[in-house]
């Protein structure tokens, strides 16, 4: 809870990927990249409930590669009714609790943030905020929303096997030393 409002956090790890399948419960670092989101969503100081969101937890057009991830928020937030809703990737295992924390606090400035890189200015697909009232009406391209810059060493965004593998063999795995 922020400034007396509540906050769902989704984690959508549905099994379908075109472009690296099974990618959200391969092995990185020790455990499955779902389970980075989780442990970290556990740690907020902010979010109440947390909702891995598997392929069996939703109507099957919302586990197809073209579904979009507001739209399996919107679909959770219906069943779980929170405030605030955060989107937590398991392709951004490296961000932290910081991170999330940080984005909800300064969402609290508008109605909503997203995290980007550093270098690029882009977003990275570690974190998505946004009040329910706002994604009732929008997606995460509206430019009006607030902005969380990371450090690039935290921007991993795992979409491809290239990604997973360069990540592995370099000093961005998490305990790993280079």
């Amino acid at each position: 809870m922020i400034e007396g409002r509540t906050v769902l956090a989704v984690i959508p790890a549905r099994s379908g990927s075109k472009r690296l399948p099974g990618k959200n419960i391969r092995d990185f670092n020790g455990k499955p990249l779902y389970l980075w989101a989780v442990e970290q969503a556990a740690t907020s100081r902010y979010i109440d409930f947390t909702k891995l969101s598997l392929d069996a937890d939703r109507p099957a057009e919302l586990c197809a590669d073209d579904a979009s991830c507001e739209d399996v928020m919107r679909y959770h937030l219906a069943q779980y009714p929170h405030d605030w809703i955060v989107l937590l990737q398991p392709t951004s295992p490296l961000r932290t609790v910081e991170d999330i924390d940080a984005c909800i606090e300064r969402a609290q400035m508008g109605v909503g943030c997203i995290s980007i890189a550093f270098s690029t200015r882009k977003t990275n697909g570690a974190v998505y905020v946004a009040s329910a009232d706002y994604l009732s009406k929008h997606d995460f391209i509206y430019d009006g929303l607030m902005k969380y810059v990371m450090p690039n060493e935290r921007s991993l965004d795992i979409n491809t096997e290239e990604d997973f593998l360069a990540c592995l063999q370099s000093d961005c795995a998490p305990g790993r030393k280079g």
